[in-house]
């Protein structure tokens, strides 16, 4: 089976929809602002542009689009304190400068001395499949969420 490659904001619209309909299956007292902030975001999803290109059209592309978020959910639950400081760096540089850092802007950003001590979180965090690494490129390192 071929495996769709969703947009970074549709999965993440779909990550907040899923937590506001977790919050809301918890009964809390103010249900209201869950119930607008799931319509806000089903709107959002619904109105997304990927659903009208042919990936989109796909009749299993939601569902698919539901099992990746459980998937993302699932492996972020195994990540350590350090690991989503990594995960975070990379994506905040690559917003700002537009390519990842290298190793060693990683381990100055989040406390780490030893390019060997990144290198392997970074590994760790590969195998947990949250990255990609181009081993043969600078600056290589892209977050698959």
């Amino acid at each position: 089976m071929v495996q769709t490659t969703f947009p970074r904001d549709l999965i993440q619209v779909q990550r907040q929809r899923t937590r506001t309909y977790a919050a809301l299956g918890r009964r809390p007292h103010d249900t209201v602002a869950l119930r607008q902030r799931l319509r806000q975001l089903d709107n959002l999803l619904a109105a997304h542009p990927f659903w009208k290109t042919p990936a989109g059209r796909s009749p299993s592309a939601r569902v698919e689009l539901r099992e990746r978020v459980r998937e993302i959910e699932a492996a972020e639950e195994q990540l350590s304190e350090q690991q989503r400081d990594i995960l975070s760096c990379i994506r905040r540089w690559t917003a700002v400068h537009g390519e990842s850092p290298s190793v060693r802007e990683i381990g100055q950003s989040v406390g780490l001395s030893s390019t060997g001590s990144v290198a392997y979180q970074l590994g760790q965090l590969e195998q947990l499949g949250v990255l990609d690494r181009n081993r043969g490129r600078n600056r290589g390192i892209t977050t698959r969420w």
